[in-house]
């Protein structure tokens, strides 16, 4: 999503995109970090879904992310648990790290934001710069299916949220190689009203894997393990992790 569509979503995100992980990503991404040691930094931390648990565990990790209403999120959460990262405001193209990392992270498709071949090389361009001399990028991304566009907005589900409902519906447009998305959010009463209703729109690009595998070697980055769906036996992968290493 935009800054714009991340800020809008930021207070509902955990009960929207949060619940909607099918596969263990916290344990695989803890169980990387925690095998190396070393600094973390997590690109796209959001809300903290997966920072504050491995920073909770004793990881040494940082994030950033575009969205300051995100990171007001997680400042909040963090305080709730009695934690203190350290975040930055920064975008996949742009960002400035403090320090350089043993690994860094680019989970839950984050990197489909970045819709040009240009993009995606700024910001694996900048992941080298951040790196450490035997730093790892890791990153997960679905693995793309055909996507049939749709005009009328088609509910994607409704889940309890405070003390009333949240309910999610899209329609999708096909533009060239990527997806244009608009979500229309619904914040429902006990008693079914609406209590607010707003949209976002962005339009994300599902990179193939070997796509992502050929811009990283541009950029010095080689591929050294890949894993489907982070480790569960599915028949039908939905997600894909590569870890790249620098030449």
């Amino acid at each position: 999503m935009s800054k714009e569509s991340y800020d809008r979503i930021a207070t509902v995100y955990d009960t929207d995109m949060g619940r909607s992980m099918p596969f263990d990503d916290i344990g695989f991404y803890h169980r990387l970090c925690a095998a190396r040691g070393g600094s973390v930094l997590e690109l796209g931390c959001g809300t903290g879904r997966i920072l504050l648990p491995l920073l909770a565990s004793g990881i040494d990790i940082d994030g950033i992310d575009q969205s300051e209403g995100m990171l007001a999120e997680l400042q909040a959460e963090a305080a709730r648990r009695g934690l203190q990262p350290t975040t930055a405001v920064g975008s996949l193209q742009s960002f400035v790290a403090a320090r350089r990392y043993r690994t860094v992270l680019c989970p839950y498709s984050v990197l489909t934001y970045l819709t040009t071949p240009a993009e995606l090389a700024d910001c694996l361009q900048r992941v080298v710069q951040t790196l450490e001399p035997e730093g790892l990028l890791a990153l997960d991304t679905f693995i793309p299916r055909d996507v049939t566009a749709f005009d009328d907005f088609r509910l994607d589900y409704r889940r309890p949220h405070g003390a009333g409902t949240l309910q999610r519906e899209k329609r999708i447009a096909r533009d060239g190689p990527c997806n244009r998305i608009e979500r229309r959010y619904s914040l429902l009463a006990a008693d079914g009203s609406v209590e607010r209703s707003w949209v976002t729109c962005d339009v994300i690009r599902p990179w193939q894997p070997a796509e992502l595998v050929t811009a990283a070697a541009g950029q010095g980055l080689l591929l050294r393990a890949s894993t489907t769906d982070f480790g569960a036996v599915n028949t039908a992968p939905q997600f894909i992790v590569l870890q790249f290493g620098l030449g």
